[in-house]
Parts: C-alpha cells; structure tokens; sequence
C-alpha cells in the first residue's frame, strides 16, 4: 500500500516527539484541574478569569517540564537508520522510556495535591527532609490520607496517558511508514531546537524561565496553581537543595553553639527561653503613641551609586560626578559610614527589603517559593494597608525579581514592557528618567487619591554597557579613558535628583519619607577580594514633613540590613521586625554597630574601625584598619581577629538558620522610640 503523499515528507519521530509533548502538557493541565478541585474551596473568592489565566500561564511550566523530557527519547527515536519508523526495538525503548518518565511525573502531581494543601506552596525541596525514615513517612502517609483512592486516580491517569501515546504511535506508523533518512536529517535540528526551547520556556535575552512568572495576580492559590511541582520539585532537588545542602556543610565547619545568643546580643533582642531556641529571632516593636497619619515611602536603590564616585563623600575622580546627589542630601541626613551586604543587584535588593543578610552561592531571589519566608518591608506596607510598587527600567524577571518581590508582598510592578519599545536602550531597559517619571506619575495619582503607598524604585543605566539618552549634559574629553562609565553616573546623578526634586516640590508628596541608596559599590583601587570600595555606599533620609534636620552628616555605622528597621522608625507603626538590623536614627537601643557583608565564600566584617575579612575556604583571615585598607594587620591583633571573626560566623550560621525556620510570633517584645 502506499503511503498517502502528503506524508511522505513528515518524519515520524519528529511526529512522535510533538504529539508526545502535547500529551505531557494537556495531562499536566488536567492536573492542574484536579488541584483546582481538590482544594476549590482555596478558589472561592478568585475571579474566573484570573483563574483562566492561572491555566494559560501554566501551560508554559508544562512545556518547560513536556520539552525536558522529550529530548533524550527524541534523540533515540531519531537515530538514522534505527528511527522509530524502521526499528520496532527503538519504538518499544522510546515508549517505554516515556512511559516511566509520565510514571514520575505523575506521582509528583499525585503528591503535590496533598503537599499544597498543608503547606501551601507547590512541592518542592522540604519533601525530601525525611527521605531518611520512608518507613514513618509511609505510616504517616497510610495513615492521614485516602491513598487507595489516590492510587485508584493514579493508575487510571497513568493508564490513559500510556493509552493514548499507544495511539499515537500506531497512528503515526499508518500515516508515515518508513520515513527517509533525509527527510529525518532535516527534522532533527528543528525539533531539537524547539524542545530546547520548551524546556528553557523563555527567549528574553536577559533572563531564561523563572518561577517568577507564576506570580500575575493578586491571589496566592491563583499563582501557586501556575506553577508545576515537577518544575519546582526537580529545581529544588537537582540546583538549589544541593546547593544548600554544601552551604550546610560549609556552616557546620564553623558553627558557634550559641549564635543566636550572641546575634540577639548584637542586634538588641533578649535572649529567648529554653523553649524558643528553636524560633526564629523577632523583635515585636511597639511604639508609645501610633503616628495618626504616617507618611508614604520611596524607597531608591542606585545602580553601582559607589561612594568611590559619590563628590560628598569620597570623590575619587577629578570629575563632579555626582553634583545633583551632592546638592540634594543638603535636605535631610547622609549617613557617610554605610555599606551594602553583598556585591551584586541581587543581593543589595534581598538586603534591603528584608533586612537579612545574604547568603553565599545562590542567589537568595531566585529560590523556588517556600524559602522566601521573609517579613520583607513590602509585606509589611501591605499589611498595613499601604499599597505596594516596584517600578524597575528593565525586564522585571531579571534575576527573578518579580517572583521574589511578588512572594514578599509587592503588589503592581512597572517595567521596561510599561513603556514604548523604542525607548529601551538595551539589555537594561529604558533610562533611569524614563522609569522616573512613570513613577512620578503612578505614585502622584495615588497621593491625589489619598492612598497610602510604599514604592521601591531601582535604576539600571550606571550599568555596562553604560548606555545613556542625551539630555543636554556636557560631554567629557573623548580621550578620558572611563569616559563611559563616568557620563553614566552622572546621567544617573541627574535623573535621581531631577525626581526628587519633582517629589520635594509637590505638595501632593508633603508627607513622604525619601530614601536612597545603593545596590553595591564601585571599585576602586581594590587591594582585597571583597574591597572596601566594592561595599562603600551612601544612605540618604528625607523626610518632606521637615522633621528631620537638613544638611546633617551622620557617621554612625550601618549597611542595607538596616534600612528595614530604620524606615519603620520614621513611619511610626508597630510591627514584627524579623529583620537583623538596627534603626538608625535611634541611639538609645542596646545594640552593637556592625556591618556585615559577604560575596561567593568571603565575608567582611566591619566594627570600631576595623575590617575582617574571612573565607569559609579555609583561607586565613585578614584584618585591615577602614581608614588604611593596604596592610594587613591580622598578625598583630590576633584576638581581635578572634573576637570579629566569631561575630561574623556567628551572624552568618544565625541568618541561615533563621531563614529556614516558619515565620511566628513567640519571641521578645520591644519598644520603638
């Protein structure tokens, strides 16, 4: 018989591969309804259309998870001269290599519906903490939940996948028959390119597929129902559960018995009970008299705004690089002894909404839900009713970020797809002014209606590839070697301070407390690995209600861990503070003055005019004056070293510890100004 003509140019692995995706991906969609019938009653208050949504967005978690897992029975069933068209052997491996992967698949499905329930995310590394005792695990299972009934839905579910894809192979060997080599030769690269692409699930050229993505709504159940536990469950399992898993060994190298004991001490929390030494560290702050009208928070975070660039502070170059930020912190309080705790956007922004150090390796904001367990400032302005915006000039999923700062309490995000697409400029999106005034625009729409609103603002364009709009400043000498870099802080200084001079001369904005600060520093002159200049950043308060005095220099030491603490303090509204940090504008608390920072396995520790810098590599430690970065002096202060050192362990074991324990509130109870 022959075969029908319109066939005879189809590969019948190329067939295979893409009716066999569709299959994963319309299984797991049906899943996803099952979940959404389990629980239904988590959907009672969710619109239908955001719930649509849910299913829409998911379809590209299933195709990341569909794509993976036809790549290698893709490869097998291609092979020239053994295709699945030609060899009933490479049929029967294919198929059954698909259907043992469906069998995993599927039971990661079956278990999430029950894992979601309790803990309320999609499965994820935490399943695998009692892989140790299967034995209690499976009586726990047997006993809490209907498995025969469970496994009844299970193999029926099984059954009709292996069913169908039994189909599709008999109709693809009607239809094609034996399919040319050449014919083959051709599909391969293209269905190999397309799985590739399914699997990765995003094209942008800044950022691959996040669990980010998940987060388009309002609802939690509604976003958490986007994600597929396959996705999140082999991330944890194969990327950041390893990982934490050697950051745990790294930790236990050093570990201090009574580092929490010493981090309370530091940071001004008593010490808890016997009973709570297993809690996480809260300070329950509570102020004598509530503010009755508290003011509305911009939050600014400058790309690479060093202080090795900054003219009031440091003013390193023979150029006035910064003449707007030197002007406008005349208006409230600089801090000039200021760091940030890592050395990237990522780490400055976890820093700074969460009030917790970073940890190494992996970055904190790309964690699957479940370790973002933070009471970040976000959340805390959205649980007192304030309204909460990020407003970013690039793509907002780079690094993860709209996933991490979703899960931590913003609310609506602006980015670079907000505006006309002719006015990105690059991998970075539009330029800071840009952002600015949409910013300007979205929070003075709020403040005309009267709405509360915490806003985090972060810019980009102090940024290689240092691409910057012309908007009328002199250019530097074309021989000036860093002319770039340099025309872009001061294209950054003049956007930052052309907007807060907007806000400043708005009586919409009459009660705002202004922040700025700083991702991570600048180099310069670097002597260490983790230099001083990489860490050195400003701090700046403005507070349009006058209250606080213009044109003050305060030296008190701090880094972004304290920025969580110290904006509470000027809003005036008790709250859960499950931050590290130290408010400060408040000199009457018991608390030591520190700044912690750390970048891949080194850490640097600053105190009383002193730098350690110590590695969990084994590397001895070293110990710098902050006013003399160029010797080392560990020799001749070895106690010191000692006493730094164990501090720093200690706050670094106590932040990893704690963010791995629930959020609660059973410790320590103290009192604002």
């Amino acid at each position: 018989m022959k075969m029908r003509g319109k066939w005879k140019y189809v590969s019948a692995s190329a067939l295979f591969a893409v009716g066999a995706v569709i299959l994963l991906v319309l299984f797991s969609e049906l899943w996803r309804f099952l979940l959404l019938l389990f629980l239904n009653d988590q959907a009672a208050n969710i619109p239908d259309s955001v719930l649509l949504n849910s299913f829409l967005i998911g379809l590209r978690f299933d195709l990341c998870i569909a794509g993976a897992a036809m790549l290698p029975i893709f490869i097998i069933a291609a092979l020239p001269g053994i295709d699945i068209s030609r060899s009933k052997i490479t049929r029967r491996i294919c198929r059954i290599i698909l259907g043992i992967l469906a069998a995993v698949i599927f039971i990661i499905h079956l278990i999430d519906i029950e894992f979601y329930g309790f803990f309320k995310v999609r499965l994820n590394g935490p399943a695998l903490l009692w892989q140790d005792t299967p034995g209690d695990v499976f009586s726990l299972i047997w006993e809490s939940y209907p498995v025969i009934k469970y496994m009844v839905l299970y193999i029926l579910m099984l059954g009709s996948f292996l069913w169908l894809t039994s189909l599709l192979m008999k109709f693809i060997l009607k239809k094609t028959r034996t399919t040319k080599t050449w014919v083959n030769l051709i599909y391969i690269p293209i269905i190999l390119l397309l799985l590739a692409l399914g699997a990765v699930g995003r094209i942008h050229r800044t950022a691959p597929m996040r669990w980010g993505l998940a987060f388009h709504s309002e609802y939690e159940f509604a976003n958490q129902l986007t994600l597929n536990p396959v996705y999140t469950f082999m991330r944890d399992m194969f990327y950041d559960a390893g990982h934490r898993e050697h950051i745990h060994a790294l930790v236990k190298k050093i570990e201090t018995p009574d580092a929490d004991d010493i981090v309370r001490q530091m940071i001004g929390a008593p010490n808890a009970g016997e009973e709570q030494r297993d809690d996480r560290i809260v300070r329950h702050v509570r102020f004598e008299h509530q503010n009755p009208d508290p003011p509305n928070v911009i939050v600014i975070i400058g790309e690479s705004f060093g202080s090795s660039k900054i003219g009031c502070l440091d003013g390193k170059f023979e150029y006035d690089l910064t003449p707007g930020f030197d002007s406008l912190v005349e208006n409230g309080v600089l801090f000039t002894d200021f760091y940030s705790n890592g050395t990237h956007t990522c780490t400055g922004l976890f820093a700074v909404t969460t009030g917790i150090p970073h940890l190494f390796g992996r970055t904190m904001i790309k964690q699957v839900p479940g370790y973002n367990s933070f009471y970040a400032l976000p959340a805390i302005f959205r649980d007192k009713g304030y309204e909460t915006i990020f407003c970013t000039t690039q793509d907002p999923h780079f690094d993860n970020m709209q996933g991490f700062l979703r899960s931590n309490g913003i609310q609506t995000i602006y980015s670079q797809f907000d505006h006309d697409q002719s006015l990105v400029l690059g991998w970075l999106g539009v330029p800071d002014h840009v952002m600015f005034d949409q910013a300007y625009e979205q929070l003075r729409k709020r403040a005309e209606e009267k709405r509360k609103f915490f806003a985090l603002l972060l810019t980009a364009s102090n940024h290689p590839p240092c691409k910057v709009p012309d908007v009328g400043l002199e250019p530097l000498p074309e021989n000036e070697s860093r002319r770039n870099e340099f025309e872009a802080i001061r294209y950054a200084d003049w956007a930052l301070s052309r907007f807060f001079y907007q806000v400043r001369n708005d009586s919409l904005f009459d009660n705002t407390v202004f922040v700025f600060t700083a991702d991570n520093g600048f180099p310069n002159e670097v002597v260490t690995e983790l230099d001083l200049s990489w860490i050195q950043i400003p701090l700046f308060i403005y507070n349009t209600n006058g209250s606080l005095k213009a044109g003050c220099r305060d030296n008190r030491l701090g880094s972004q861990i304290d920025i969580l603490s110290t904006v509470m303090g000027r809003v005036g509204l008790d709250y859960d503070n499950y931050s590290f940090g130290k408010d400060l504008f408040d000199s009457t608390a018991p608390v030591e003055d520190f700044a912690f920072s750390s970048s891949w396995y080194n850490v640097g520790f600053i105190q009383d005019g002193y730098y350690l810098i110590t590695s969990f590599n084994d590397i001895p430690p070293a110990l710098y004056r902050v006013s003399d970065k160029s010797k080392n002096i560990s020799s001749e202060y070895p106690e010191l070293v000692q006493s730094m050192r164990r501090k720093a362990h200690a706050f670094y074991q106590s932040a990893f510890y704690n963010q791995q324990r629930p959020l609660n509130d059973t410790v320590i109870t103290d009192s604002g100004e």
